[in-house]
């Protein structure tokens, strides 16, 4: 623990059960997907394309597929962290605090480490490619994702501040990947021959992609441990 950790989560502890109607609006918002995540996910999709003209995708949407690529490695990269680094208890989890929770609220067990946020890494890094292509929804993505996804984890104990700020630089940084010019040229080439000419798959794997996303792309992963074990 320290200073600047502590004294911010002891803070915000002391407004537990104080409104039980917040509690149970910031216990929501952690645990459905559909709060957070999966409007964080609508703004994406609503910025991908362009509003003045129909069917077209908006300028410079390269920038947001490339970033939404690079979200999924900073959540690979978060955890990498998280199992490379020495532990680190959650605060929920710290007897040193004698955290308090919302009645009927239980957060399971978790095997990994709390630092960094796989959850700040990916969907920072998916609000900054939103707010490539649309400054406005970029920001409202932004606003949402430290208000429906961060202050929850905070407010419940599942994350440290730090591990939310270090989570959020790591995503900011993958996305910024999606500028490097070759990269940002590579993305727009592969993107704009598959959508001519296979439109139906283009929008089909990039559901799929926005599925896995607001999933933390957890099924994905135990595929793929499934496979592992199986060969």
């Amino acid at each position: 623990m320290n200073w600047f950790d502590t004294h911010i989560l002891l803070f915000l502890n002391q407004l537990m059960n104080h409104w039980p109607w917040f509690d149970w609006l910031v216990s929501r918002a952690y645990s459905t997907n559909l709060i957070g995540c999966g409007t964080t996910m609508a703004l994406a999709w609503w910025a991908l394309f362009d509003r003045e003209e129909e069917d077209q995708l908006s300028r410079g949407y390269e920038l947001l597929l490339g970033a939404s690529l690079f979200s999924g490695l900073a959540v690979l990269a978060a955890r990498g962290l998280a199992l490379s680094l020495p532990f680190r208890t959650r605060p929920v989890w710290t007897p040193a605090l004698q955290f308090q929770l919302p009645p009927g609220f239980h957060f399971p067990l978790l095997e990994w480490s709390s630092f960094p946020s796989d959850h700040a890494a990916l969907f920072y890094a998916l609000a900054t490619g939103i707010l490539f292509v649309s400054r406005p929804l970029g920001w409202l993505a932004i606003g949402w994702v430290a208000t429906m996804i961060s202050f929850p984890a905070l407010y419940l104990g599942i994350h440290w501040p730090t591990d939310v700020i270090a989570g959020a630089c790591l995503g900011v940084g993958f996305a910024h990947c999606a500028k490097i010019r070759p990269v940002r040229e590579a993305i727009l080439r592969l993107t704009t021959s598959w959508r001519r000419q296979q439109p139906g798959l283009f929008f089909a794997v990039l559901f799929l992609w926005s599925y896995e996303l607001v999933n933390l792309l957890e099924d994905g992963r135990r595929l793929l441990k499934g496979l592992w074990h199986l060969i």
